[in-house]
């Protein structure tokens, strides 16, 4: 699926004929007459319904009929009528209007639905990618926000997380929408904010488990087969169990670890005994592609941006499956730990607004950590504005990550050790410049700012893993990134969110009695750390070989040295492969690149400004671009 969204103006006739020849199957009017939508979706990607002079579109797993919609369109007198709609329907989906020549488009609150705008011929349209924008105004790759992509773990901090690195294209944040007048002009408002989390737990679950109900049914409706991940965890089995209550065929996936001591199998071992009318497969990860497989491929993908924890071949193995099935739709679980399971940030706030019902989890933490009363206090009662933050941010990008130290308004990002001086400065600047223009945070609370920014970097996993394996006809779905889900975990009372006893407290209660008890009271947590390294292993020689001609390089973002190291020694935690990981994923979008496509080769990084043109740009070619 693709569109582009076009305003309601003359010059649309024009425009739509820049959009990719591959991407302009199908084309739906304004009530004027011109051009609104054009792109390529199938009739189950979409739900539409017309009335006087109003339009509206969904796109996407969504709970409306055409006939619903229909009805709830004839009460619809301006695009703000369109909250009323979107707040009815459970899902994840874009919703686009047109009513009375002004256009409304949004995505999710996640961006697992994003929605992207920029400039083309004087007027402002928008489409779901950015690589579509730039392509129709003809602008390249900025290479100050490509810098910022090497911040581990995701990339560069909000607001500039909203700005693609695609030259002029911008990304709605969460709970925005994009209004286009029929002069071509724009402006963004805010039709969500964070609630305020004063739901007790005993109705703060129940709303819980109703709104992951409905998700998953949004995505069984229609299809007879969906797959699942089993992984063992919370998460990816609550969401199996619910799947089984429905009236369709579950198929479950399990990826087994290669460490012994990693308990997961035995976990959905004792799940799928639960589940006797789902099939289950369980697959070693040696008979799988395996992590960092993606570097023996010639580039073949066009991602929006570079993506860490985006693997093709696993993809395509689990896609794969999920087709061989009949399935058209495969559900995770990603998303969960972000809602449910307690951070230090929620910590934080929870210190600052009820201190004495902190104090056993303060204890809990520092006894956990080893720290003593200093770092404890400095760690949970600080407290500094979002720009303040930013602003220092800028001085901490370097260096290792310590991880579990310090609350911030965010995870704490840092560029690889091989990062160029000149990048580094490059990064610096833009934060700083960006923290002196004062942005307001997600949320005043800041753990709800943490929670948007990584479900956020969620949705951007999801959307992107999709796209990568669209010619399987199979997409990733996490119902976990449901804005009606999200929304509700939200609103639960700080407190309920911290269990001695418990990881997840607020899952397990909306899911008790849905999930067996045996199931949900587990303690523990798996990983796949040791297969990074089985990966790593296994595919160093042609990781060797990209970094021996790396286009990062030759833009002057870092020394290629560096990696080609880091490729050969020794890392005693897993942990420390996140900076290899994100120059990977930089390096394998740009070799993924049209070669049309405008991109720096040794521009030095030393403007204040990224307002540069596509003339201060040229191609660069390298082996694996087509």
């Amino acid at each position: 699926m693709e569109f582009v969204i076009l305003p309601d103006h003359p010059v649309s006739e024009e425009i739509k004929e820049l959009v990719p020849r591959s991407a302009r199957s199908r084309v739906i009017v304004h009530p004027s007459g011109r051009p609104w939508l054009v792109g390529c979706w199938s009739k189950t990607d979409i739900v539409t319904a017309e009335a006087r002079d109003a339009r509206i579109a969904l796109f996407g797993p969504v709970s409306a009929t055409a006939e619903a919609l229909s009805r709830r369109l004839q009460r619809v007198r301006s695009v703000s009528d369109a909250d009323q709609v979107a707040r009815a329907l459970h899902g994840c989906f874009h919703l686009v209007a047109s009513v009375g020549g002004l256009v409304r488009a949004q995505g999710s609150i996640s961006g697992a639905c994003q929605l992207f705008y920029g400039s083309v011929k004087g007027v402002t349209i928008a489409a779901d990618r950015p690589q579509t924008l730039a392509a129709m105004a003809g602008t390249g790759v900025d290479e100050e926000l490509l810098a910022m992509q090497l911040l581990a773990p995701f990339g560069p901090p909000w607001p500039l997380s909203t700005r693609s690195v695609w030259r002029g294209v911008r990304a709605l944040g969460p709970g925005q929408h994009l209004e286009i007048r029929p002069n071509g002009s724009e402006r963004t408002r805010t039709h969500w904010t964070p609630p305020e989390p004063v739901v007790p737990l005993a109705v703060g679950a129940v709303a819980v488990r109703e709104a992951l109900e409905n998700a998953v049914a949004v995505r069984i409706r229609g299809t007879g087969t969906i797959s699942a991940d089993l992984s063992g965890g919370k998460d990816s089995t609550s969401l199996c169990f619910l799947t089984a209550r429905q009236d369709v065929s579950l198929a479950t996936l399990h990826l087994c670890s290669s460490d012994r001591a990693n308990e997961d199998r035995l976990w959905a071992e004792r799940s799928a005994a639960l589940l006797p009318d789902a099939e289950h497969v369980t697959v070693p990860m040696g008979d799988t592609p395996g992590f960092f497989a993606e570097s023996a491929l010639a580039a073949r993908q066009e991602l929006e941006a570079p993506l860490t924890m985006t693997r093709r071949p696993m993809l395509e193995y689990i896609a794969g499956f999920a087709a061989s099935r009949g399935a058209t739709r495969h559900l995770q679980g990603i998303g969960a730990d972000e809602l449910f399971r307690p951070s230090l940030m929620s910590l934080h706030a929870l210190v600052r607004s009820r201190p004495l019902a902190a104090v056993p989890h303060v204890r809990a933490v520092k006894s956990m950590r080893r720290w003593n009363a200093v770092t404890t206090v400095r760690s949970l009662m600080g407290h500094r504005t979002y720009p303040q933050w930013l602003a220092a941010s800028a001085d901490q990008i370097t260096g290792e990550r310590v991880l579990g130290t310090g609350v911030g308004w965010e995870v704490a990002s840092r560029v690889p050790p091989w990062t160029t001086p000149e990048a580094v400065d490059a990064i610096r600047r833009l934060l700083r410049r960006t923290a002196a223009e004062a942005p307001e945070p997600l949320s005043p609370l800041p753990v709800h700012h943490e929670m948007l920014r990584l479900m956020q970097a969620n949705g951007t996993i999801v959307r992107a893993s999709s796209r990568v394996v669209a010619d399987h006809g199979v997409s990733f779905q996490a119902p976990f990134l449901d804005d009606q889900v999200l929304t509700a975990a939200m609103s639960i009372r700080l407190v309920d969110r911290h269990r001695a006893d418990l990881v997840k407290p607020i899952l397990t209660a909306a899911m008790r009695g849905i999930v067996p008890d045996g199931i949900l009271d587990r303690q523990t947590k798996g990983d796949f750390g040791p297969d990074l390294y089985v990966g790593l292993r296994h595919h160093r020689g042609h990781l060797l070989e990209i970094f021996q001609d790396s286009l990062l390089a030759r833009m002057g973002l870092i020394d290629a040295a560096g990696p080609r190291a880091a490729l050969r020694t020794m890392h005693a935690d897993a942990g420390l492969l996140m900076p290899l990981d994100m120059t990977l994923a930089n390096e394998l979008w740009l070799r993924s690149l049209p070669s049309h496509v405008s991109v720096p080769n040794g521009s030095p990084l030393t403007r204040t400004s990224s307002s540069h043109t596509a003339q201060n740009t040229k191609p660069v070619l390298a082996e694996g671009r087509p």
